[in-house]
């Protein structure tokens, strides 16, 4: 396994455990305090969650797993700049979006737009970038033909 593809795992594997721990505070919450409207904490459950664990599982297992044809337009440089993009905006927008659950300044709420432009750049970089590797290459298998 490609040490970048490792990176991606392993630091979802660590958005998924802050996110459990996440959904464990706010249960917590709900049992032992009065309930408060902290708005932002489920959203920043869901954004870790779905962001940092689950799309960063996919782009690590699709950097290991998916064929590099040769001559293709893929950037290992590209895959690294992403990682870095998707790992520190989706910490900022976790972060912004926590605090803004306890905070009312407005500041925490423009962090977690930062950090969602940091995602959605790193997203939308990482399919462009991956993009010519689900290409199929050579002859169609028989099982990939259109049933005539």
């Amino acid at each position: 396994m490609f040490e970048l593809a490792r990176r991606y795992i392993r630091t979802s594997l660590v958005f998924a455990a802050i996110s459990v721990l996440l959904g464990m505070h706010m249960i917590a919450q709900r049992l032992l305090e009065k309930p408060k409207p902290l708005y932002w904490l489920p959203t920043a459950h869901g954004h870790i969650f779905l962001v940092g664990f689950v799309t960063m599982m996919i782009m690590g297992v699709a950097i290991w797993m998916f064929p590099r044809p040769k001559g293709a337009r893929y950037s290992s440089l590209l895959s690294e700049i992403c990682y870095w993009l998707i790992t520190v905006g989706t910490a900022v927008r976790g972060l912004g979006e926590i605090a803004a659950s306890y905070s009312t300044l407005k500041f925490w709420l423009w962090l977690s737009v930062i950090g969602g432009m940091s995602q959605s750049i790193a997203i939308l970089l990482f399919i462009a970038n991956i993009w010519a590797r689900i290409a199929p290459v050579g002859k169609l298998l028989k099982e990939d033909r259109e049933p005539s």
